[in-house]
């Protein structure tokens, strides 16, 4: 299930909007209170364990997407309306994200004390009838996969060795989490084969409160890989990378992948 949400950006009379480089991280916290704020209970269900965060795979991915985007130090600049693109395998959260974000009472909107948004138009978006065992994909948000060495996570990316072996264990430990959402303790089906046609790494500014109060920093650098890709798998598992996104920190605007028609 995916849905497109367009949203006009009030910002002065400056038709040059602003947001900070961690642009990402104001779209978390606005789909935190979108959700909390239209059914608290389910809001709590998916993002807190009794009195603690739940850190459990969440099955959705999001992309935010600024138009004419150019970076200036540590803020972004863009002119237009926001686009924000909203996948998942998951019906009660599609009912539940996609009934709260077209709510009323939600706009306007501050995504900063600078930059308002309100709701302009929402609509679903189609997705592809049938999924066979080869598909191109592209990226609409970068990917991140990453390794454990010791107590750290190095990123590893499409050219590197081991990047498929990575990838998969990656992939299966996300899809065994979501099926688990729906009583299915099943992880791939098959192995998942990669082949990079036209990617490239990227490095992305981000902010959580987690590393903030872990590090100190106020900024982390992440890095990914975007552009196009064929992957080959079991169709189900690909239907479900394309429906929940892949690689790490799809819940925080990373891992969101379209079909190349």
């Amino acid at each position: 299930m995916r849905a497109k949400f367009i949203f006009e950006v009030h910002n002065g009379f400056n038709e040059t909007k602003e947001l900070p480089v961690y642009y990402r991280t104001l779209f978390i916290a606005f789909l935190k209170k979108a959700l909390s704020s239209y059914n608290e209970e389910y809001f709590k269900r998916l993002y807190w364990w009794e009195d603690k965060k739940n850190k459990w795979q969440k099955p959705f991915v999001y992309a935010v997407n600024l138009p004419n985007m150019n970076f200036s130090d540590d803020k972004v600049l863009f002119r237009g309306d926001i686009v924000l693109n909203l996948s998942t395998s998951d019906y009660e959260f599609f009912v539940n994200i996609y009934n709260s974000l077209i709510s009323s009472k939600l706009y306007p909107h501050k995504l900063t004390n600078n930059c308002e948004i309100k709701l302009r138009r929402a609509y679903l978006i189609k997705e592809p009838e049938q999924f066979s065992s080869t598909m191109t994909f592209k990226t609409f948000s970068p990917v991140v996969i990453e390794k454990k060495e010791g107590d750290d996570k190095i990123p590893i990316l499409p050219y590197d060795e081991g990047f498929e072996e990575v990838l998969n264990d990656v992939i299966d430990f996300e899809i065994r989490n979501i099926r688990i959402l729906r009583g299915q303790n099943r992880g791939l089906y098959k192995r998942i084969s990669f082949k990079p046609i036209n990617v490239k790494k990227i490095v992305v500014k981000h902010k959580i409160s987690e590393f903030v109060e872990n590090t100190g920093k106020e900024i982390m650098y992440l890095t990914g890989f975007g552009g196009i890709f064929e992957l080959s798998g079991h169709p189900d598992d690909l239907k479900e990378i394309y429906q929940n996104g892949l690689g790490f920190r799809r819940g925080q605007g990373f891992g969101f992948i379209e079909v190349v028609r």
